[in-house]
């Protein structure tokens, strides 16, 4: 049987190597699991900017669509899907929005108030407003969203405020676009 014998010149090992191969042990997973927190943050951040992308579009497209519809209307084809479309000093008053405004984005004023309708083929909500001057009783009402006649207050043209809005395939984004649209008569 062989016996070791610790030679009396050699120093004692403390366990300093241990020591600080562990601290870098510990440093290094510290700083992949921050790595691994910043990359899901990272892919959230980038699915919800996709979700909000794709919710632009699909509201791009309901006005689009909203666009060619009431060009049709106007021109006289038969059935217009959109119905009755409230003129502007109604849409005003119904929903608290001031004379110089041109937007249905007010201050005060919540988009769920808006009299939204679902689009006939994109199945996204829309609001058609007519840019008209004429109110009820041939009164006057100028609206800060479209020229009147220069030679008297009756309209040349037809103005529409456009809205849509949609949510993203996950419901997590959504968009809300307008626009004013002009037909020439």
């Amino acid at each position: 049987m062989k016996s070791f014998h610790v030679k009396a010149g050699l120093p004692k090992q403390r366990g300093a190597a241990l020591f600080v191969a562990l601290m870098f042990l510990i440093i290094l997973t510290v700083v992949g699991l921050s790595a691994a927190n910043v990359s899901v943050m990272q892919e959230r951040m980038a699915g919800n900017v996709r979700e909000t992308n794709e919710a632009f579009q699909e509201a791009e497209a309901t006005l689009r669509e909203i666009e060619q519809a009431l060009g049709a209307c106007i021109s006289g084809a038969a059935g217009c899907p959109l119905g009755s479309i409230p003129i502007w000093s109604e849409a005003q008053s119904d929903l608290g929005i001031g004379r110089s405004a041109c937007t249905l984005e007010a201050p005060g004023v919540d988009p769920d108030d808006w009299p939204w309708r679902p689009a006939p083929e994109t199945g996204n909500e829309y609001v058609v407003i007519a840019l008209t001057d004429a109110g009820a009783g041939g009164t006057i009402f100028g609206s800060a969203c479209r020229p009147m006649n220069e030679l008297n207050d009756t309209a040349i043209e037809e103005y529409f405020l456009v809205a849509a809005r949609a949510e993203g395939p996950a419901g997590t984004g959504e968009a809300v676009v307008q626009s004013i649209f002009f037909w020439p008569e």
